[in-house]
């Protein structure tokens, strides 16, 4: 039995196809540990940052008519008052929409062409992108809590 389990270490260690000792000793244990710190560096901050969709899209708020279509999008009530003639007017406050599938995959086109170095670029980018825009709307609803206007400012 010890025999055959000699036999099978030997032809796994001669495979041209496995990390063996000679491969290892030729590229260095020192540029392997670079090799894995830079894959590791590497992991596509900017590509997560310019993919990650939050907010509301602005089409979204324009097709509302209810109040309950507004407050289901994640509207922050700034302001509500009601007006002698018993119609509500209501200022909202909308996290504007931001992440994009197509920046996302530029990043990641670029970080496969410069290998990884397009991160010291991509990513404060994406931080600087990534600062958040409110839209403020001003609703004036009717009796049945329809819209009559909406103001975008």
């Amino acid at each position: 039995m010890k025999r055959k389990k000699e036999t099978i270490w030997y032809q796994i260690k001669s495979s041209p196809m496995i990390l063996n000792d000679s491969w290892i000793s030729a590229l260095g244990y020192k540029n392997i540990f670079i090799i894995l710190i830079s894959i590791g560096l590497c992991s596509g901050c900017s590509i997560y940052m310019a993919g990650k969709k939050s907010g509301t899209d602005i089409t979204r708020v324009q097709r509302c008519s209810t109040r309950v279509q507004f407050l289901n999008l994640g509207a922050t009530i700034l302001k509500s008052e009601r007006l002698p003639d018993g119609s509500l007017v209501e200022i909202y406050q909308f996290k504007k929409e931001k992440g994009s599938t197509s920046r996302a995959l530029m990043h990641g086109v670029l970080d496969a062409l410069t290998g990884c170095t397009w991160e010291l670029i991509g990513t404060p980018m994406e931080l600087y992108i990534d600062s958040e825009e409110f839209i403020t709307i001003r609703v004036t609803y009717g009796q049945n809590d329809t819209v009559l206007s909406a103001e975008f400012n």
